[in-house]
């Protein structure tokens, strides 16, 4: 059967369900380093689990992490990012292509900003200074009226009093991630939108969409909204959502690409071309300090030409790990690699995996203010599957195979399958694991007999820890 997403197998069963969205930027970096035997640290900086701070140590190196910005870029570095204008006067002593801009303050009147835009003459683009994730950026502005009303509706309704008018320029929309000279990432992202196929109405292919996102762990807090710009779009197109477009017939929802809207994220990292990834590279160095980040492009698709558009310092991964079409990119490992090179060839335990949960309801009552993950000091780890056979009737049997399995240094699950039979998973080095079957059949307690042991190897990766995943007695009452 054909996978609907060409995902990276490492992943796959590793994510639990506590990360989702931006989420995963920090907790796919901090698996990458945890797997190769990098001290994670986690530490409580009382902010959202997207920006929480964590520390990864190897020796003497140590380096501090917010999402996918490593400490090796420092403040100053990051301040430049932020400011979208000082950004621009980099690039532009670069001669980096970017369109020509200009930040208004909250003291400035919209007179004045709208004899800019006289100015530089139009299409244009109006964003907030300070805007995140595509909110109030209304873009392809094309005359006067349309500009004061773009302005009122992003300084007024919005909120934003700070800026940016900009020249537009028309092209596709990408995200190109850059990690020291190389570009190890690239997502086009196609705005929101939908497929007919001559028999399903715009409604209801819409839901059939959202489904589909849903199945995925970063876009399934993206969904596609039912919204008044929505609205206004399938008007502009003599649309409405009882319309049932054609077959093959796409039609576009929202006027912007950004994921978090409902937009595509599309891989299209071997299809970019060599000049597009030169512009983004020397984007990123043309910014003192700046390592790694992820740059905003947009590329004409007649002439190929490329403009960016803005830099991030601290850009999601979750679009390039879980693209909706084609080849997930593997840049927390690019970013291991560049932070602790000598890691490349260190054996990856990928059998085993975290989750947040386990300690950050304590982060969150200000119970705790950082927590260590176990290190993985074990070159090679085995997982095998034992199914146990006989007469189980000891209530505590599943908290004894537990204590075996701390005893041995065992991950993994015991499972009560009914009165006669039980299941335990178990991840951890081959001798330990004979030492634990040994314990198993030669000391069985009370009301214990053992007829059959079978085992199996079994490859599915197991969260860290061991757990009974089940009361024996709810099994029992269940299987009567």
């Amino acid at each position: 059967m054909k996978k609907e997403f060409e995902w990276l197998p490492h992943l796959e069963n590793s994510v639990p369900k506590s990360i989702k969205g931006y989420t995963m930027s920090f907790y796919s970096i901090a698996l990458e380093a945890w797997r190769r035997g990098i001290s994670v640290k986690f530490i409580n900086n009382y902010l959202g689990k997207s920006r929480v701070k964590y520390q990864l140590s190897l020796g003497e190196k140590s380096y501090d992490f917010v999402s996918s910005r490593g400490s090796l870029i420092k403040r100053k570095t990051r301040e430049i990012c932020i400011n979208k204008i000082k950004t621009k006067q980099y690039l532009r002593n670069a001669n980096i292509p970017t369109p020509k801009g200009k930040l208004f303050d909250s003291e400035t009147g919209n007179e004045e900003i709208i004899q800019y835009s006289k100015e530089i003459n139009y299409p244009l683009v109006v964003k907030p200074n300070d805007g995140a994730g595509g909110e109030g950026v209304i873009a392809n502005i094309k005359n006067e009226q349309n500009f004061i009303d773009a302005l009122k509706y992003v300084r007024n309704e919005l909120g934003y009093k700070e800026v940016i008018v900009e020249s537009y320029f028309s092209g596709e929309d990408y995200r190109v991630y850059v990690v020291g000279d190389e570009v190890v990432g690239v997502i086009k992202r196609i705005p929101a939108n939908i497929v007919g196929d001559g028999k399903t109405n715009i409604e209801e292919l819409i839901k059939n969409k959202n489904k589909l996102r849903k199945k995925s762990p970063v876009l399934k807090t993206s969904l596609i909204s039912i919204d008044q710009e929505l609205k206004n779009m399938l008007e502009l197109e003599r649309y409405s959502l009882s319309s049932v477009p054609s077959e093959g017939e796409r039609i576009y929802l929202k006027s912007k690409g950004n994921v978090s809207t409902g937009g595509d994220p599309v891989d299209m990292t071997d299809s970019i071309t060599d000049g597009a990834k030169e512009v983004a590279i020397k984007g990123v160095q043309a910014i003192p300090g700046l390592h790694h980040a992820g740059v905003d492009l947009m590329i004409n698709p007649e002439t190929n030409q490329a403009t960016i558009i803005e830099i991030n310092s601290r850009p999601s991964l979750r679009t390039h790990l879980f693209p909706m079409i084609g080849k997930a990119r593997d840049i927390p490992s690019k970013l291991i690699d560049y932070y602790f090179p000598e890691t490349k060839l260190n054996q990856k335990q990928e059998l085993l995996y975290f989750d947040i949960e386990q300690f950050w309801h304590m982060f969150r009552s200000g119970k705790l203010t950082e927590y260590k993950l176990p290190v993985i000091t074990a070159t090679t780890l085995k997982s095998i599957e034992i199914t146990i056979k006989g007469k189980i009737e000891n209530a505590n049997y599943g908290a004894r195979i537990r204590r075996y399995a701390h005893r041995f240094d065992l991950n993994g699950h015991v499972k009560f399958l009914g009165q006669n039979k039980l299941s335990i998973i178990v991840v951890g080095e081959e001798k330990n694991i004979e030492k634990f079957k040994q314990i198993l059949t030669t000391e069985p307690p009370k009301n214990i007999t053992i007829d059959n042991l079978e085992e199996k190897i079994q490859n599915s990766p197991v969260k860290i820890g061991f757990v009974i995943k089940n009361a024996y007695r709810d099994t029992i009452i269940k299987n009567k």
